[in-house]
């Protein structure tokens, strides 16, 4: 007979993600959810349960984790009514979600009978025919699942990839022995989900602290009781809130060395790693309870990371903080939590019992001379490592005071040698002129902006912009003063660097020269956050701009992520006026508070907003004179509320564009379109003659769409033939194409050789 094993249930999650369960044959009443671990890979997963496995067999508890029988996975679809709320009562929808499942099945031995599991249920049962087990798993799962709300049945919908392996660890087998009376207690939930940053204190692999903290200081005889009061660290970011934890550790690490120190652990997780992998059915609020327990015997302490993250309510509207804080508050469990000023304001509102429980400990912003004084030693502490000069030291900290306002001193300083270290490694000292060049690499921002030493014209500004946005001086050299005021450092520290409406007709290049800003000021129009207004209609599409997601692709994520950017909020007036409640703290104080209740900082951006209001009825693009203009300010005045207007900078007018700006475009579009690969590897060359350029010039142009068209008019009349010819010629190469215009209007306005 086969020796008995485990079986482990192994789903790889989108985004990388493995987690390990393993599966028992049957539940008991008030059972806890199985052993279960997540990592980056499957060998480092099965490495964390192994010691879970193991006290199920010191326990005399692995019967019924063990299997004989060969289990067989197979997968059936079952389609779920969601629910939604109602005046006269909860509805059933009509409409369905569909959900693939898989189960597994194992013929037992010495009977015709199968035992069959639903892992992602937890689900376990015994039958005479598995033709069966279709129709009962999806009653099952149907009656469990029916009238859920839409986003927890979503949920569930994610296709993963599941399997069952057979395991043995030797983790499993092995007995402890000759224990140290002085050893931990296991954790094995904390351990799948947190790291011992003591244990790592003591291999030398937490990341090193340097100079001295004051603060931390006033708070070190906190180590010396028995068991660590519940702290909540409030500054903002970089003020020194993770190092302020971390000297916890190593000074808990220090308390219990020799025969007589105790020694306790501090688990450093976070609202993500907590509720990873948890793919069943509560499983993340059992997880929570779990963690309780463990904690709640012992003098150890959890570090949660962000506070606003573990009080964020999930799809069925309880929070990670709903199941921890009865622990925190009775002083059973020590937590120790981050956040900002901000966020402590709403916390209290959501949890007050919660926060009065917590040892507030403010963190305020190092001053320009602490942060200075840190660079040297943590510099040497690099590898390799980083060295400034006095004088580049000094510029370093007016640079990220300037430019970036997101981050308080002292973090941002150390992230920009963390950079440096990833640089050539230098001889000696960075020099100013060196370290304003580092910064103009890191930031995107050009060194004529940086070094106060350079002269920066605002004409040459514009003269820049206007190289890619043609007919529209006017509007180049408003967005240039801009520019120019930020390098003299009279731009308003608490509002974005900016602010500029472009009002004007479609298609004469409003949406042009937000992205010549963006490839100005950071050298890549990928900097350009744009955002289209006309989409944000109802509360759930405004509700996705400050919704973080997976992908991190929300407004708010992208800012968080890069505060240096262009942010464009496209045909702002098609928008709810719901989203103008968005604009208004935006563009007033440079702010945004995201659904988790995080502040996002605009202060380093650039806004703009484009709008055809005042445009219904401007004269054809391409027949107007060089002096008509289209008023706006009426339309605009008459739209947008008073307290939004008052916050904008500037309203530039963009006018109708004349036939030698529309010529002037198809020369921008044939030069694109000499760098296109297929041509540069034939080595073909294009020419155009003036009356070709002006024939594009009339046909691409539309009176409502401006030169919108012209891209798509250079495809159908220049491209498609050159292709057609180089896919009819293969040999064709080496050689000038010279495009003329047809000597009469047609069907082939162009002639290509």
């Amino acid at each position: 007979m086969k020796r008995p094993s485990f079986r482990v249930f192994v789903t790889k999650h989108h985004g990388g993600l493995v987690s390990a369960v393993l599966l028992r044959r049957h539940r008991v009443m008030f059972d806890t959810p199985p052993p279960a671990a997540m990592a980056e890979d499957l060998e480092t997963a099965l490495a964390r349960l192994a010691p879970q496995a193991a006290l199920l067999v010191e326990d005399n508890a692995a019967g019924r984790y063990l299997w004989s029988e060969q289990l067989e996975m197979r997968r059936i679809d079952v389609d779920i009514h969601p629910g939604r709320p109602d005046p006269r009562g909860y509805v059933i929808a009509k409409a369905t979600v569909p959900i693939r499942l898989g189960f597994a099945a194992a013929k037992l031995d010495g009977a015709p009978l199968y035992r069959v599991l639903v892992p992602r249920f937890d689900y376990s049962f015994v039958t005479e025919d598995l033709e069966a087990v279709p129709d009962t798993i999806r009653s099952l799962v149907f009656a469990a699942l029916v009238g859920d709300a839409t986003a927890s049945l979503y949920d569930v919908r994610r296709e993963v990839e599941e399997d069952i392996l057979e395991w043995s660890p030797v983790e499993a087998a092995a007995k402890e022995k000759n224990k140290d009376d002085n050893e931990p207690e296991p954790m094995p939930t904390l351990e799948a989900v947190a790291e011992d940053w003591v244990a790592l204190a003591r291999a030398n692999r937490l990341r090193a602290t340097v100079g001295v903290d004051p603060i931390f200081d006033t708070h070190v005889r906190l180590l010396d009781e028995e068991k660590l009061p519940s702290l909540l660290l409030v500054g903002p970011r970089g003020s020194g809130k993770s190092t302020f934890v971390r000297r916890l550790a190593r000074g808990l690490l220090e308390r219990g060395r020799g025969k007589d120190g105790t020694r306790r652990r501090l688990w450093a997780t976070s609202a993500d790693r907590i509720v990873a992998g948890m793919v069943y059915l509560g499983m993340w609020q059992q997880r929570c309870l779990s963690i309780v327990a463990e904690l709640s015997d012992s003098s150890d302490v959890m570090f949660v990371d962000r506070l606003a993250d573990i009080l964020a309510p999930a799809a069925d509207g309880a929070s990670i903080a709903d199941l921890l804080s009865p622990a925190v508050i009775s002083g059973e469990l020590s937590l120790v939590a981050e956040c900002d000023e901000a966020e402590l304001v709403r916390a209290r509102q959501k949890a007050p019992a919660l926060i009065d429980s917590l040892r507030i400990v403010r963190m305020p912003e190092a001053t320009p001379a602490q942060a200075i004084a840190l660079l040297e030693p943590y510099g040497q502490r690099l590898s390799p490592p980083v060295a400034l000069g006095h004088d580049a030291s000094r510029r370093l900290v007016e640079l990220l005071a300037a430019f970036r306002r997101d981050t308080a001193f002292p973090g941002k300083a150390l992230a920009f040698l963390d950079y440096l270290a990833t640089r050539p490694a230098r001889p000696s000292a960075l020099s100013i002129g060196e370290l304003t060049e580092a910064f103009g690499a890191w930031s995107g921002l050009p060194v004529d902006l940086l070094a106060p030493e350079r002269a920066l014209d605002t004409a040459a500004i514009a003269t820049a912009l206007s190289k890619g946005v043609i007919g529209q001086d006017q509007a180049c050299s408003v967005a240039a003063r801009v520019i120019a005021r930020l390098k003299a450092g009279l731009d308003d520290p608490q509002r974005p660097v900016g602010t500029l409406l472009f009002a004007g007709p479609t298609g004469v290049g409003k949406t042009e020269l937000a992205k010549q800003l963006a490839r100005y000021l950071f050298g890549d129009d990928e900097r350009l956050v744009r955002v289209d207004m006309s989409e944000l209609v109802t509360g759930a599409a405004i509700a996705r701009l400050i919704t973080p997601s997976p992908a991190g692709t929300s407004l708010a994520d992208r800012i968080r992520r890069q505060p240096l950017s262009v942010v464009l909020f496209d045909e702002v007036e098609k928008a709810d006026a719901a989203a103008f409640d968005l604009l208004l703290g935006v563009v007033g104080e440079g702010r945004l508070t995201d659904a988790l209740g995080r502040l996002v900082d605009f202060r380093m951006s650039l806004i703009v907003m484009t709008t055809n209001l005042g445009a219904a009825d401007p004269k054809p693009a391409g027949f107007s004179s060089a002096e008509s203009s289209v008023d706006h300010a009426s339309a605009i005045r008459a739209f947008f509320r008073p307290e939004l207007l008052g916050r904008i900078d500037s309203i530039l007018s963009f006018r109708p564009l004349p036939t030698a700006a529309l010529e002037k475009i198809v020369e921008l579009e044939l030069d694109k379109l000499r760098k296109r690969p297929g041509l540069v590897a034939r080595n073909l060359r294009l020419e155009m003659s003036p009356a070709a350029r002006s024939r594009l010039a009339v046909l691409g142009h539309d009176p409502k769409l401006g030169a919108r068209p012209l891209r798509r008019t250079m495809e159908d009349h220049v491209v498609a033939p050159l292709a057609e010819r180089m896919a009819r010629t293969p040999s064709w190469r080496d050689a000038t194409v010279r495009i003329q215009a047809a000597s009469e209007p047609g069907l082939a306005d162009l002639l290509i050789p």
